[in-house]
């Protein structure tokens, strides 16, 4: 099921909140909770931010395998295809740098490339997905200039519980063959809480093409888990350990070199963390926390003839403290606090390098009048590669009516340059050799944002305009080749950059358990240096879905139309893509009130997408896609 809330980022409690099935009519459900906005756990009606929630529910019956798959359909998330064969998320036309990526609110530490590929974490860990669309550095800091994207796992229940579910999915060629398992059991015992996940998938390569030296997709195979412990030290305290670990295989054929070559990557990521939280008083809490995030990424490339094998590795290591405090003071004033220090290792091909970020933020939510609200929000981040930042942000909504209100919100942020290009660059990939730069700057922005919400019975729909204005963006810069042929870049402080859009939704219940869905979302960007345009923003995209759901039969299914438009794939704004429109179909079926069957095709008419979007060992790679599953609630 799929809720989404459109809103101003870090306002007070006047949301349209809405929440939908996704066979289903949307309905409401007011006591849904989500803490990525506001660091708390805060019902989806008080948190006017731009929200999309994905859950678990969702997640299976899509046949989705990875994190990235799960995203395709999201808003205003477009994915980026980059060297590796690996697949980023870009929110509201931003660089994929400048989209937080976490795990029940941990950073995630970023590997080849410096980027973190989605398509390496699995949808069986996940919970459930909130997708906070908007600056978000006032509360989160370095990276979070587009929004956050928090994937968060599943959590002790009061009572006992097992699930399994299976599926298994191949293209109309009988390429892609895939198979995947899920299972975990939940419950408490007495003051101790437990859960304990794991999942297994396994995916063939597709090959269109056997006489260009290269695999279009590759086979792949992922194993992994999580779990987490809690235990009630007194009524109002709970201390917590929990732990996410995954294991990636890869192995297909690249061309490079003038010559057909093996590749075999393996990749493993662990996140650790222990936590406590405990109420002071009614309206006062307090969270300490401390955790571990490591991800270790190697390839080994072997030429098919003779010739010695390449190999390259890359392991980076995110450690953070933190401790937060939130509470309500004299005057309605909902204040939420914090100090976090990190430590970020990273140890490319033996070259290894370390930077330190010592954040404080404060936040204050306020009720003005009975129709308006504000808030009022200030991180100060001090870095130890370039110095210290500030982050503002000020935001207010304002109640026209019972269905309507209007919003608006200005906000500051940065992206501090990566150890990645701070003092380790990267060798020759194939295309070029970066070289790093300790004079770096950090990437700073400004946001404005506007918007109105409208929800009355069987309609609702929103708007929200916005304009993001980039300083000092990171680029790569050429600077000479090496033997001649291999280009030389260095990452420098050259760009200014702008991206401005507007995010359109809509639904209407059409009554006998039909209703339609509608997210377009325009966007368009220039480099202020070149004024040319900007590379991985598509002109447009759109996810229409026509859904239908029968909770007395047990029947639901939906068609979902996905668009996206042009756009540039690279710097020079020089290659444009073509546009692409997939269809998907699903169905499910509840036996019972424990177990449930689906399945459906994805890119009903086989169409083929470019390697530029980013949909990598997706539908768009394979073809048409048949996919059938069943889930147990045991």
């Amino acid at each position: 099921m799929r809720k989404k809330i459109l809103a101003c980022l870090f306002s007070v409690p006047f949301s349209l909140s809405s929440l939908y099935a996704s066979d289903a009519p949307r309905h409401y459900i007011m006591d849904e909770t989500v803490v990525t906005a506001t660091l708390t756990q805060t019902p989806l009606k008080n948190i006017p931010a731009a929200v999309e929630v994905i859950d678990s529910e969702e997640i299976e019956k899509s046949g989705a395998m990875t994190l990235h798959q799960v995203l395709t359909e999201a808003q205003s998330v477009n994915l980026e295809a980059v060297s590796g064969r690996q697949s980023t998320a870009r929110l509201r036309g931003l660089s994929s740098n400048n989209t937080l990526v976490m795990i029940d609110g941990m950073r995630l530490p970023s590997g080849f490339q410096d980027k973190i590929d989605l398509s390496e974490i699995p949808a069986g860990w996940i919970e459930r997905i909130e997708i906070v669309r908007g600056p978000a550095s006032a509360l989160y800091g370095s990276d979070a200039i587009g929004g956050v994207i928090n994937v968060i796992t599943r959590k002790p229940s009061e009572e006992t519980e097992a699930w399994f579910s299976s599926r298994y999915g191949s293209n109309t060629e009988g390429e892609a063959e895939e198979t995947s398992f899920d299972a975990g059991v939940s419950g408490r015992s007495g003051d101790v809480g437990y859960v304990i996940t794991g999942s297994f998938g396994d995916k063939d390569r597709v090959d269109l093409d056997t006489s260009d030296g290269s695999t279009d997709t590759d086979d792949k195979n992922v194993k992994a888990g999580a779990a987490t412990i809690s235990w009630n030290v007194g009524e109002q305290t709970e201390l917590s350990i929990g732990a996410t670990y995954a294991d990636v295989e890869r192995q297909g054929l690249r061309f490079k070199n003038k010559k057909e070559q093996e590749w075999l990557n393996g990749s493993e990521r662990y996140t650790g963390r222990i936590e406590l939280r405990s109420d002071l008083g009614e309206d006062s809490s307090i969270l300490l926390r401390a955790y571990r995030s490591v991800y270790d990424w190697g390839v080994t490339l072997t030429p098919t003839g003779n010739g010695a094998p390449e190999v390259h590795s890359v392991e980076q290591t995110t450690d953070q403290f933190e401790a937060r405090w939130s509470g309500v003071l004299p005057g309605g004033h909902k204040v939420t606090t914090g100090i976090e220090y990190r430590t970020e290792d990273r140890a490319e091909d033996g070259l290894a390098s370390e930077v330190e970020n010592l954040g404080v933020f404060l936040q204050d939510e306020v009720a003005v009048t009975d129709r308006l609200s504000a808030i009022l929000g200030l991180r100060f981040d001090d870095h130890s590669g370039f110095g210290s930042v500030c982050s503002p942000r000020v935001s207010a909504a304002y109640r026209v009516s019972d269905e309507m209100r209007i919003r608006g919100s200005y906000a500051e942020g940065f992206r501090a340059p990566s150890v990645f290009e701070l003092y380790t660059g990267s060798e020759y990939t194939r295309k070029r050799i970066l070289l790093p730069n300790p004079d770096l700057d950090p990437e700073t922005s400004r946001t404005w944002e506007v918007g109105a919400d409208f929800e009355h019975d069987w309609l609702a729909l929103s708007v929200t305009a916005f304009r993001n204005d980039i300083d000092d963006m990171i680029s790569e810069v050429f600077t000479g080749n090496y033997d001649g042929t291999i280009p030389i870049n260095e990452a420098r402080n050259i760009s200014e950059a702008m991206t401005r859009g507007i995010e359109l939704s809509g639904r209407v219940s059409l009554g006998s358990g039909f209703s339609i869905h509608d997210e377009l979302t325009v966007l368009d960007g220039e480099n202020k240096i070149t004024g040319t345009g900007l590379p991985y923003l598509p002109e447009f995209s759109n996810v229409f879905k026509l859904a239908y759901h029968d909770p007395v039969q047990g029947f639901g299914g939906n068609v979902r139309v996905v668009t996206a438009g042009r756009q540039y794939t690279d710097a020079e704004a020089s290659v444009k893509t073509d546009a692409y429109t997939l269809v998907n179909l699903s169905l499910s079926k509840s036996l019972t009130s424990r177990a449930e069957i689906y399945g459906g095709v994805d890119n009903l008419f086989d169409e083929r997408v470019e390697d530029g979007y980013g949909n990598v060992y997706g539908p768009g790679s394979t073809g048409t896609f048949l996919y059938a599953g069943i889930g147990l609630n045991l």
